[in-house]
């Protein structure tokens, strides 16, 4: 009973794995098993590829029905070339460099006036709580006062410096459209 019964188990495994495969392989035609990579009809035309040439599938057509229509003139990035040789061009680029570097220096001393503060505040409150003279908290005090000044003037000095950045930027634009 015990090999009857492994006997039928091992025929319905062995049949649900070949049946699979022999539907897979009535898809093959006249013997050519690869033949779904090169489908063309009785013309030799590529099916699917409604007129398209081999290399175009990617690009669209422009107005007229063709492929390879580039008009560079109109291309900017044919036409613009040489302008780094022009004294003006090369100046507003000196101009865009040196502004963006002010910018990051004085992020750079804004972020070190803001630790400055957060330091001070720190020592104010330590100072409280340890019970330090009244002299010394005023002097912490007056401490906080200028760095929250200093603050506000570095940001004003950041803005102007972002201003100069974004004026030299449109400047260098308008010398690239004039050309």
């Amino acid at each position: 009973m015990k090999n009857l019964r492994t006997i039928i188990l091992s025929a319905m495994v062995a049949g649900v794995l070949i049946v699979p495969g022999t539907s897979a392989r009535a898809d093959a035609k006249d013997g050519k098993e690869y033949s779904h990579f090169r489908k063309t009809d009785q013309h030799g035309k590529w099916k699917g590829d409604h007129g398209r040439r081999d290399g175009y599938h990617g690009r669209g057509r422009d107005q007229h029905g063709r492929y390879d229509k580039h008009n560079y003139r109109s291309d900017v990035r044919h036409d613009n070339r040489g302008h780094h040789n022009k004294p003006e061009i090369r100046q507003d680029f000196k101009d865009i460099r040196n502004a963006r570097n002010e910018v990051k220096q004085g992020r750079q001393e804004l972020r070190g006036d803001y630790q400055e503060l957060r330091k001070d505040r720190a020592e104010l409150r330590r100072d409280i709580r340890n019970g330090a003279s009244k002299e010394e908290i005023f002097r912490d005090r007056q401490e906080i006062r200028a760095d929250v000044k200093e603050i506000g003037n570095d940001r004003r000095e950041l803005r102007q410096d972002q201003n100069t950045l974004q004026s030299a930027r449109r400047e260098l634009k308008q010398d690239l459209r004039k050309r």
